[in-house]
């Protein structure tokens, strides 16, 4: 018998390996793509069906050991020659002993001992002890909420819900921030647009200063390079063509490429910066070079109030 009680548990164990050995590779896999032991919770799955599986192993090792007993041959004996066998008591196991440790129940043959003079249609009352494991439990739960009330409410070493409120809401506002810059550097021309700040413009004159100043002067009035306050653009005078100017340069009249400088904001702020110097009339401007660039409004265009009355009239006289 008991043969057979270890073949079955070596059976278990080993059934347990192979399933072991057969997740391994997804288990590994997770581990590389979220290496994060603490804040995964697929670790937190897997460590709790680790336990399930624990516990099932045990339950079932308790379930083979009570069939055992119960299948084994009573040992009986006699005290002496003539006398009628009785059967031997068996000494309680580990987990018998553990059950009354943790429990402390009467047992059936000594509840008379513990019989309260109190019964209600039969029922009958036991002045049984408390569960050590429930009273301990609740003594802990005792310990436990001092605990926490002096590390977060008294020494304020730990942070309360609002504190973890507060900083994900501070966390949020630095991936805000990011995911704006990620924005802001995406601009090109096709997309670029004037910007009114005075914080960029201010950004792009101390760039033009730095970079532009050369060929194009300190008002922009043109030295090397065309003048950029007049109406006149050589290559547009839209912001998308300013930007893609800056951005690729003209190498056949000298001009860098500033994209490899500069950043996609940065650029926006150097347009920005060179529209602000439109019709400054500065002194020793430059003759106009190219086409005369005018801007497109975006505003809708007024109604013609003549067409709008004789249609109104017309209207009017047809019906």
């Amino acid at each position: 018998m008991k043969n057979k009680f270890f073949t079955t548990i070596l059976f278990l164990v080993s059934s347990t390996a192979v399933m072991a050995q057969e997740t391994g590779p997804v288990a590994q896999k997770a581990s590389e793509t979220l290496p994060k032991i603490v804040t995964d919770p697929l670790n937190y799955i897997i460590a709790f069906s680790f336990l399930v599986m624990i516990g099932a192993i045990l339950v079932l090792m308790r379930v083979i050991r009570i069939l055992t007993d119960e299948l084994a041959p009573k040992k009986i004996v006699a005290s002496e020659p003539g006398q009628v066998a009785e059967i031997v008591a068996k000494k309680p196991s580990f987990w018998t002993k553990l059950g009354q440790s943790f429990n402390d129940s009467v047992p059936v043959e000594k509840e008379a001992d513990v019989l309260l003079d109190h019964n209600y249609d039969g029922i009958k009352e036991l002045d049984n002890n408390l569960p050590p494991w429930w009273k301990y439990g609740f003594y802990l739960t005792i310990i436990f909420a001092v605990i926490y009330m002096v590390d977060y409410h008294v020494v304020g070493a730990g942070n309360v819900q609002l504190d973890e409120y507060n900083a994900q809401l501070a966390e949020a506002e630095l991936q805000k921030a990011e995911r704006l810059k990620l924005v802001a550097n995406n601009v090109d021309e096709s997309t670029v647009s004037y910007l009114t700040e005075e914080t960029a413009i201010a950004n792009g004159n101390k760039i033009y200063v730095d970079k532009c100043l050369v060929c194009h002067g300190k008002a922009g009035e043109g030295i090397v390079g065309p003048n950029l306050t007049d109406e006149y653009w050589i290559h547009g005078g839209s912001a998308g063509d300013i930007f893609k100017t800056i951005k690729y340069g003209v190498p056949s009249k000298g001009m860098l490429a500033w994209q490899g400088q500069l950043t996609p904001v940065q650029m926006q702020e150097v347009t920005s910066f060179i529209h602000t110097l439109k019709g400054t009339k500065p002194e020793n401007a430059k003759a106009p070079q190219g086409e005369i660039y005018t801007e497109v409004s975006t505003s809708p265009a007024p109604a013609d109030s003549t067409t709008t009355n004789a249609t109104d009239s017309t209207a009017t006289a047809v019906n």
